[in-house]
């Protein structure tokens, strides 16, 4: 195993389609990267040498063999799991574990560890595989994984403990209609999945006027048995007194919950619902942020697990901090999941004030473009903040910089709903990725540029297929003349889906 002594410094930030990165080492050289947020590589098959050894074409700057014992996967084709065997830089030659029994010739390919896509880029940068050992590294994460996780749906079964008679707390929520317009008012389905009534209450002063009652062990193992670890856990007046809290947090890991977040922990203040709201976002987030900097840590060694004595010891050879969404750096162990949600957003604000003290500009307005959204900031000699977010359906109360978000980027999904040409707010992220990355997607505005002849396929860093796209744009348009019964021109469409 090799052991590069050298320390690498690391800013990283992962979008929903790309996670770009830039690195520098103690020896002053610099490096960039962008990899796809589903931590794969791409490429093309050109020639079947033999059964196992393929001719690509690929981008990917390697100086020596690092991808042995990443999966193979041939983009759109089912197949046994077949692993990368070792591959010769200079030929291009990639030689898997066994072979596949259909034509590779011309078909499109990804390769991945299965690691986490900021670790991807550093394997690239440092140029490590599997069987070495990282070297040192000073990593700054910033990170859409929290809002794309609350704005799909992808967060945990959570169980939501509340003082007793408060059960309906969070259905209730303000009783402020979203739409004052809206005949028929839908109300969003609720983050946490049950709630346990907890027997206890605190005066308006902190008092114990009812001694606190634990919650049965009985229900606990029937939460557990539907697959739900996850609790957060807001009492009535904790913030002047938070024992009451502390204890059924204590009380539920010794019981086998994995993630409890505490109202009182998070958002100390004196408003139950807002302190409420915080703390069952928080845990719906827990065990996706959590496990995604666990891994990373873990791979950059930043912390060594001691199974024996069930304790995390810290390492002082590499270090992971992550921004906040008031653009603040934190410890990675000291990051709570509610401070996830603008976190990548964050950090590019914070880096433009950088940016624009060193141009002489003191009044600036951001812009940020990704695959998945768009995001806009003011800044005028000093940061905005707002105290109190709405992301999605969800509310949180915490300090984070005055951004606005729209879900408009490269990756919005192109289509006709029976009446007019829609763009968005549906993403094609990483994977598939718009019609052109050759993953089966849909028509993107990626697409609709490259069709116009307004990007270079040549610079995107992976393979594109302009094929795909027009096959795309083909169907589109006689989706279009059957519902309309009128013929329309190709390039009227793609102008009109960028008007």
């Amino acid at each position: 195993m090799e052991m590069n002594n050298v320390t690498y410094y690391f800013s990283i930030d992962t979008g929903g389609t790309f996670t770009d990165c830039i690195a520098r080492d103690s020896s002053g050289n610099e490096y960039r990267r962008k990899v796809l947020s589903n931590s794969t590589l791409r490429g093309n098959i050109i020639k079947q040498i033999d059964a196992k050894t393929l001719k690509v074409r690929e981008t990917w700057s390697l100086k020596k063999d690092i991808i042995k014992g990443y999966e193979f996967r041939v983009l759109q084709q089912d197949h046994p799991k077949v692993l990368v065997e070792r591959f010769d830089i200079e030929k291009e030659l990639l030689v898997l574990s066994q072979p596949l029994d259909f034509d590779l010739v011309n078909r499109s390919f990804e390769i991945t560890a299965y690691e986490e896509a900021p670790i991807l880029a550093v394997r690239l940068i440092t140029q490590t595989s599997l069987d070495d050992t990282l070297p040192p590294i000073h990593m700054k994460l910033g990170s859409t994984k929290g809002t794309n996780a609350l704005l799909e749906n992808k967060g945990a079964k959570i169980v939501f403990f509340v003082t007793k008679g408060f059960k309906d707390l969070l259905k209730i929520g303000t009783q402020q209609r979203p739409d004052i317009f809206a005949m028929r008012v839908e109300k969003p389905a609720p983050l946490h999945y049950k709630v346990v009534e907890v027997e206890e209450r605190l005066s308006a002063n902190g008092e114990v006027l009812m001694s606190l009652v634990l919650p049965d062990t009985k229900i606990l193992e029937e939460l557990k048995s539907e697959g739900i670890t996850s609790a957060a856990v807001a009492l009535m007046n904790s913030y002047k007194n938070p024992a009451h809290e502390q204890q059924v947090k204590q009380f539920l890991l010794e019981h086998g919950f994995a993630d409890v977040s505490v109202s009182t922990e998070l958002s100390s203040l004196i408003k139950f619902l807002p302190r409420a709201e915080t703390t069952v976002v928080n845990a719906y987030l827990s065990p996706v942020i959590n496990n995604y900097l666990s891994n990373i840590a873990k791979t950059l060694q930043v912390v060594k697990e001691d199974p024996s004595k069930d304790v995390v010891q810290l390492l002082d050879s590499s270090y992971l901090q992550v921004m906040t969404s008031a653009g603040s750096l934190v410890q990675s162990q000291s990051f709570q999941p509610k401070d996830s949600l603008l976190s990548g957003p964050a950090g590019g604000v914070v880096g433009a004030s950088t940016i624009g003290k060193l141009s002489g500009h003191n009044r600036l307005i951001t812009f940020d473009m990704g695959g998945t959204s768009t995001d806009v900031a003011r800044y005028d000699n000093e940061f905005d903040y707002r105290f109190d977010l709405k992301i999605g359906d969800a509310y949180i109360f915490s300090p984070a910089l005055a951004i606005e978000s729209v879900a408009a980027g490269g990756g919005s999904l192109c289509y006709f709903d029976g009446f007019k040409l829609c763009v968005g707010p549906e993403s094609a992220g990483a994977f598939p990725g718009p019609a052109c990355y050759g993953a089966g997607g849909q028509l993107t505005i990626t697409d609709i540029h490259l069709l116009l002849g307004r990007l270079d396929a040549r610079q995107f860093g992976i393979p594109v297929f302009q094929d795909e796209a027009e096959k795309q744009l083909n169907i589109l348009v006689e989706q279009i003349e059957l519902q309309t019964k009128e013929s329309r021109n190709d390039e009227d469409i793609l102008r009109a889906f960028c008007e």
